[in-house]
């Protein structure tokens, strides 16, 4: 099992779609967890592999869909607790604890790490700046692509794609794609019109203030649509002037990791389906406290007209012979 978890992994890597990664890193028995356990959590709530437990898989589902909508990963500590149940999170140590109450009075620590596609960092130009960009790129965790007919290995070393022209690059932008136009000069409009044909999420042009004013004109007037246009920005940067190609290019970057950590591109899964998932309906165990998921819960009663969801068998006998 733990093996094809791991594969799975790698397969859903490879393939660009977003999941958390839920490990037990700790156990304290009694419990039916063991640390190295593994389970998968798909962008739409699906649970893959096994922690521990039925009553266990609502928190982690929810706690991996949270890790998934902000990027951050989470510790979910669940422990037996003679106090009425409720979360406790510290938002900045990244520790969430859940009550355990129907499990075996074991506790479970489990660690929830996103995964989501990375960025692809389109430079498009083959200029000082566009291989400056290149480089801080590809330290910065950016999946570094290199379009020009110029551009070769020895050029962009840290490339991990290279496209010869525009043609061919313009179906391979996507609304993971961080475009930039690092030209000067050469061919910016028809550059920024191939970009801004595309889905991607951002497309800048290095230049001056009057070139980019300029360069926007030239755009307007071959008919390129005002909602595209809009997208188009001139990256500010850090604040001062930058003068030599890797301050321009660190300036640039400073723009493009504001919008990473703003999530721009991040939301989309690159597959046919949609990364955004709807909110799932949970419950609270009126034995236990724990959070059930409405549509998958298999233990419910009803009473009085109201239906309740418990997340075992002993918690629903017990509201039964109440």
């Amino acid at each position: 099992m733990e093996r094809d978890i791991l594969e799975e992994v790698a397969r859903l890597r490879a393939a660009r779609r977003p999941f958390a990664l839920a490990t037990v890193v700790a156990a304290k028995q009694p419990t039916s967890g063991a640390p190295g356990a593994r389970a998968i959590i798909h962008a739409g709530g699906e649970i893959e592999g096994w922690l521990g437990g039925q009553c266990v898989q609502p928190s982690v589902v929810r706690l991996g869909l949270a890790a998934l909508a902000d990027g951050s990963p989470r510790l979910l500590i669940l422990s037996p607790s003679d106090e009425q149940a409720t979360e406790e999170a510290d938002a900045g140590a990244g520790v969430v604890q859940v009550p355990m109450l129907c499990a075996s009075k074991g506790e479970l620590q489990i660690f929830v790490e996103p995964f989501l596609p990375r960025i692809d960092l389109v430079v498009i130009g083959a200029t000082p700046v566009a291989r400056a960009l290149a480089r801080l790129g590809a330290v910065l965790d950016f999946d570094v692509w290199a379009c020009d007919p110029e551009a070769d290995m020895d050029s962009f070393p840290d490339a991990t794609r290279l496209v010869s022209d525009l043609a061919a690059l313009a179906p391979q932008l996507a609304a993971h794609s961080y475009v930039v136009v690092a030209t000067m000069n050469a061919y910016d409009e028809d550059a920024a019109q191939a970009a801004l044909a595309s889905d991607a999420a951002y497309v800048g042009v290095v230049a001056s203030e009057r070139r980019f004013a300029a360069l926007r004109d030239a755009l307007a007037a071959r008919g390129l649509p005002p909602d595209r246009l809009a997208r188009l920005k001139r990256p500010k940067g850090l604040p001062g002037s930058a003068r030599v190609p890797g301050e321009i290019a660190f300036s640039v970057m400073a723009e493009l990791l504001d919008a990473r950590r703003q999530r721009l591109g991040l939301d989309v899964d690159t597959s046919t389906e949609t990364s955004a998932a709807p909110a799932r309906e949970t419950a609270t165990d009126p034995i236990c406290g724990m959070a059930v998921d409405v549509a998958t819960a298999r233990h419910t009663s009803e009473r009085g007209g109201v239906r309740y969801y418990f997340c075992c068998a002993g918690c629903k006998a017990a509201f039964d012979a109440r």
